[in-house]
């Protein structure tokens, strides 16, 4: 799995969850700020929008989400108030967490490792 999984993942809570346009993300597991420009799909993180998920039929209050990046990576999700739980496809790597405020917490399963993101970024104009 390619290491930017983990970044991609945290972006696509904190826009879904948190409701913020994302410039970076502080990664404190690696004490590092990730811009998002620096990403390989950047273009396409960018210009995020609901419209870019395949949204599947679910259980009331759990919107559950599907999306490809160009990179050949695939992220499944479900998403229940500030918790969410999904997996990667094509391994056999699950991870749940929660998105508080500007922080992102996630357990990867495959990796045994918790990943911790800070949002950077501001709220997202209506």
């Amino acid at each position: 799995m390619q290491s930017h999984i983990h970044a991609y993942i945290a972006y696509i809570v904190g826009r879904l969850i948190a409701g913020k346009k994302i410039l970076s993300l502080y990664d404190y597991m690696g004490s590092r700020e990730i811009e998002i420009d620096s990403l390989p799909d950047a273009e396409q993180l960018k210009e995020f929008s609901y419209v870019n998920w395949s949204y599947m039929a679910s259980s009331p209050n759990i919107g559950r989400f599907q999306y490809s990046f160009r990179t050949g990576d695939s992220v499944d999700l479900a998403v229940k108030g500030n918790s969410f739980i999904g997996y990667i496809r094509g391994s056999s790597s699950h991870f749940i967490g929660t998105v508080r405020g500007d922080s992102v917490y996630f357990y990867d399963q495959k990796a045994s490792a918790h990943f911790n993101y800070r949002i950077i970024g501001k709220a997202v104009d209506c």
